[in-house]
């Protein structure tokens, strides 16, 4: 049962052309970010399969010369049955309830198999919010580290027991991504039921090979995956966008066969396995990593077109080209910068609270100290503090 193949259309380059791009040079990873999806640990079937988590542990305990990262799914498919569900729940509170079941069976799965290799593993639950307050982010960050220093293999998955839709991450694909630009790892590893990127359905051409070789995620979007199974979220859409995600941020991405054995070793070596998508040649700085993975911020500012064209020009954002200010914020909070037209274009480190804002905007800075009582800088927002988003790709 792998992935169905689906057409997409987008203003990017042809399938062919990506097909011919040349093979990259795949430089030995030092800290790799490895994602595994619940068809891969469960071996297609609902439920774990043992032998899978002893054949990644193995690999990973092959080279003790490369920092590993897991990001696991599974908590659902392993705690589902267990409430009585012949498949895998839809309604939220069902799947926290087998997600509650599910994380500890998951954990001691990975504790046995990285213990007969002599490495302790260690629970890495995330949500959102975890990542959206400066100082969590680089607090976790810090803990990471501290795991990796000492040998310890970081098992991590978004808390699903507790997430919601204002702290969801959403999918471990994209939670893979951020995991990747948190320990600033070397290479983004997702594994899932097909050997890569293809031109057409494998299934149909059995001796069809997957693409080696893309500049950008953008180059494979016409060749995308949906999910066919109820255990798992996602599917080559969500791969894609992570492996974007993980390019801006200056990290490669391969997207290889998790069913194949040796799969793993080998990326770690640094052979050409499955389909290697190439970084940006101009990655995002550590704090514009922090802002771009944020989501459910707490405001916005709607701004004219003419503040649009000032900070896509690397300029403030000063309060005479704000037309709204909605949400409530305080000084130092992270907020987003919207068009008339509703499209976010920016998002940044504001230097007034809402309040404040909502008194000074539209005004010139001559009149702020009149307004506020006493005497302030013009900006909003600094260049060094806002990241812009990317038009065509987004965030």
């Amino acid at each position: 049962m792998h992935d169905i193949a689906i057409r997409r259309t987008y203003a990017k380059a042809e399938p062919a052309e990506a097909a011919r791009a040349p093979d990259a040079s795949r430089p030995r990873p030092k800290r790799v970010v490895l994602k595994l999806g619940s068809r891969t640990l469960t071996a297609g079937s609902s439920e774990l399969c043992e032998e899978r988590f002893v054949r990644v542990a193995a690999a990973v305990a092959s080279d003790p010369d490369v920092e590993v990262v897991i990001v696991s799914s599974g908590a659902v498919a392993a705690g589902f049955r267990a409430l009585g569900f012949g498949t895998p729940p839809e309604a939220v509170r069902d799947r926290q309830a087998a997600a509650a079941v599910g994380q500890t069976r998951l954990m001691s799965t990975w504790e046995a198999a990285f213990r007969d290799r002599g490495r302790d593993v260690a629970q890495v639950l995330l949500t959102n919010d975890c990542l959206s307050d400066r100082r969590r982010y680089i607090s976790v960050r810090d803990a990471f580290s501290a795991l990796l220093d000492r040998g310890v293999v970081p098992i991590v998955n978004e808390n699903d027991t507790v997430s919601v839709d204002e702290i969801m991450v959403g999918d471990n694909d994209n939670l893979a991504a951020i995991t990747a630009a948190l320990v600033d790892a070397d290479l983004l590893v997702l594994l899932t039921d097909v050997a890569g990127v293809f031109t057409s359905d494998p299934r149909l051409d059995p001796d069809l090979e997957p693409i080696p070789f893309a500049r950008s995620a953008a180059e494979l979007r016409e060749l995308c995956f949906e999910k066919a199974s109820a255990e798992s979220i996602g599917g080559m859409v969500t791969k894609l966008e992570a492996a974007e995600r993980a390019g801006s941020y200056g990290i490669p991405t391969v997207i290889a066969s998790g069913d194949e054995a040796g799969t793993i070793e080998a990326v770690l070596r640094g052979e050409g396995v499955g389909t290697y998508i190439a970084p940006a040649d101009q990655p995002l700085r550590a704090r514009q990593h922090w802002m771009a993975v944020q989501r459910g911020l707490a405001g916005g500012l709607v701004v004219d077109d003419g503040a649009v064209s000032a900070i896509r020009g690397r300029a403030s954002l000063l309060p005479r080209g704000i037309v709204e200010v909605v949400g409530r914020f305080r000084k130092g909070d992270l907020v987003s910068v919207v068009d008339l037209r509703g499209v976010e274009q920016a998002r940044g480190i504001v230097r007034f609270d809402d309040r404040e804002l909502e008194r000074i905007r539209g005004l010139h800075s001559r009149d702020f100290e009149q307004v506020l009582g006493r005497e302030v800088g013009a900006a909003v927002m600094r260049p060094d503090r806002m990241f812009i988003i990317d038009e065509e790709k987004g965030l």
